[in-house]
């Protein structure tokens, strides 16, 4: 696991024979992170949007809103849209995911979410990818590490290609993500 703000590492899924996903925690926003997609996620009863989704959505002048109150995405867990950014992230590409009830989501639905993302990402053959901590509120996201690394580890078991993951963190929390992850990393 690397971190933008100090410190230096790797984590290799256990269950992984001969892959690994790099893990990069940065301070800068989705929308200025490179990558070959970002990945951002939204509650079916959560409006308006937040985090990264919110991010996404201003920076492509309300797309993701428009879609939304048109019925094309509802936010339902599972349902996923690929959507092209042109210059309005540094991602050419972004991966808008349903989290389902924002009442109902806790640890376990959070690693699957992240498990099934990633899923989505090694299946499309990518391996560079940002996302914000789907669903974790940014300051919350050390007491979800345990879940977030099992997601990650569970998504790439078996792969053979790397993957280099960045997760956008707000600067004043990296340090303590940083912990949390390698603590989650080794256990």
């Amino acid at each position: 696991m690397n971190s933008s703000a100090g410190g230096a590492g790797q984590m290799t899924p256990k269950a992984g024979a001969g892959s690994h996903v790099e893990i990069v925690l940065t301070a800068r926003p989705l929308e200025r992170v490179d990558s070959e997609i970002a990945v951002a996620g939204f509650f079916t009863d959560e409006r308006p949007l937040r985090g990264g989704a919110a991010r996404a959505d201003w920076r492509l002048c309300g797309g993701l809103s428009r879609r939304i109150e048109n019925g094309d995405l509802s936010g339902t867990s599972g349902e996923a849209m690929l959507i092209a950014c042109g210059r309005a992230l540094r991602a050419p590409r972004l991966m808008l995911l349903g989290l389902g009830d924002r009442q109902t989501y806790d640890q376990l639905r959070a690693s699957d979410e992240i498990r099934s993302a990633l899923d989505r990402c090694r299946k499309l053959r990518l391996q560079e990818v940002v996302l914000t901590p789907l669903g974790i509120a940014s300051d919350d996201v050390p007491r979800h590490a345990a879940a977030l690394v099992a997601g990650i580890a569970d998504a790439w078991a078996g792969c053979e290609r790397p993957m280099r993951l960045q997760v956008c963190v707000p600067r004043a929390e990296v340090a303590g993500v940083y912990r949390s992850i390698e603590s989650a990393c080794g256990a």
